[in-house]
């Protein structure tokens, strides 16, 4: 609002930022298009191929099911058409599209690659409403993707990440749309299913869901007896799925980090991880003051370096919303010993580090972990 004028963007028809079109007859404007692409497209792009493509991204979002099928049984046999076509559906961000997806392949008309390649871009693209995340839920648990495990995590991932976008839209968002993901968690974790769980904890990390924190403390080291008889990837990924929940409720997630950064029964890779989860969940002065004083009387040198290291590289980040994080990181860097500073390289690190150029308004920030005791670089 400014003033007293009040403007509304009407949110039925997705809009690209281009020259709004003059729609009147949509699936002969998009066959137009398409053969115009075509035909002007062979030995070099035509310098106007560009808007055509997006105006072909832009023409199926007012058109029908029924007429997304018509043409696509004209074209699918010509491979050039059938391209262009694979390219430009998965953009369009629309229900209809993800449908459309589904039953094409489904009925065999798409390849493998093909499916996944438009697979991957639509649910990306596509509005996170609950028509969108039923469809791909049911795709999920459909027989035919099941028998492909690449093909299922991709699905499985992608419908994870649809849940936390439709969060952000509405952060009432049900505990309900992540249900089949619990129950297939708990079903693995009965039947000791590792890839199972693993691929569950990936979902569940990827929708960030405080519901989900129940199901993955189970699976956590330290805090249940059964967990600590899991293979260190799956207790690894079950630290990791705290992550995205770190940054929508840091609260529930800080303790639960420390414990099983202090916890010293633990493997030292988890410890470290588990130290990643907390400086995301950024925590507060005492809460950094407490590790640094524990840290004091840590054996175990690779977990001592890497918080260290990820303490001091904490004391640097200059982005406001990390502001409280780098003061708790200063006064917890004065607690601890400078020696520290003299560990070599072969201990484990922790490095983040940001920059931002006022007068270009350009930033960066990136961080790196090396954790030597495992030989990996996460």
């Amino acid at each position: 609002i400014r003033g007293s004028l009040k403007y509304e963007f009407a949110t039925e028809i997705l809009q690209t930022p281009i020259h709004l079109m003059k729609i009147s007859d949509a699936p002969a404007q998009i066959i137009e298009i398409l053969k115009h692409l075509v035909a002007n497209n062979v030995d070099m792009v035509h310098e106007d191929a560009p808007l055509k493509f997006v105006q072909l991204i832009q023409l199926p979002r007012v058109s029908t099911l029924e007429n997304i099928e018509a043409i696509w049984a004209q074209f699918k046999n010509e491979p050039v058409h059938r391209r262009w076509l694979l390219d430009a559906l998965p953009s369009v961000g629309t229900p209809v599209i993800v449908k459309f997806i589904k039953e094409k392949f489904l009925a065999g008309e798409l390849t493998l690659p093909e499916f996944i390649q438009a697979l991957v871009v639509a649910l990306q693209m596509v509005t996170a409403d609950l028509e969108t995340m039923q469809l791909t839920a049911s795709l999920a648990m459909h027989e035919k993707i099941s028998t492909i495990p690449a093909l299922r995590e991709v699905v499985m991932l992608g419908y994870g990440s649809m849940i936390a976008r439709h969060c952000v839209a509405v952060p009432t968002c049900s505990s309900e749309l992540l249900k089949p993901i619990h129950d297939i968690a708990a079903e693995a974790t009965s039947k000791n299913d590792i890839p199972e769980i693993t691929l569950a904890l990936k979902v569940l990390g990827n929708a960030g869901h405080p519901a989900s924190l129940k199901p993955i403390m189970k699976l956590l080291p330290g805090l249940r007896t059964a967990a600590t008889s899991l293979p260190l990837r799956v207790q690894v990924d079950a630290i990791l799925a705290l992550r995205n929940i770190a940054k929508k409720e840091p609260k529930l997630v800080q303790p639960v980090a420390l414990q099983l950064v202090l916890d010293r029964a633990l493997h030292p890779e988890v410890r470290m991880v588990a130290c990643i989860v907390l400086f995301e969940a950024k925590p507060s002065v005492a809460l950094v003051s407490s590790l640094a004083g524990a840290l004091k009387t840590e054996t175990n040198m690779h977990v001592v370096s890497f918080a260290y290291s990820h303490i001091k590289s904490l004391t640097r980040i200059t982005a406001p919303d990390m502001a409280a994080v780098a003061g708790a990181a200063n006064v917890a860097i004065k607690l601890m010993s400078r020696k520290l500073d003299r560990l070599s390289y072969r201990f484990s690190r922790a490095l983040q580090l940001d920059f931002y150029h006022t007068s270009l308004m350009v930033g960066a920030a990136g961080s790196a972990y090396m954790i030597n005791d495992a030989a990996t670089i996460i």
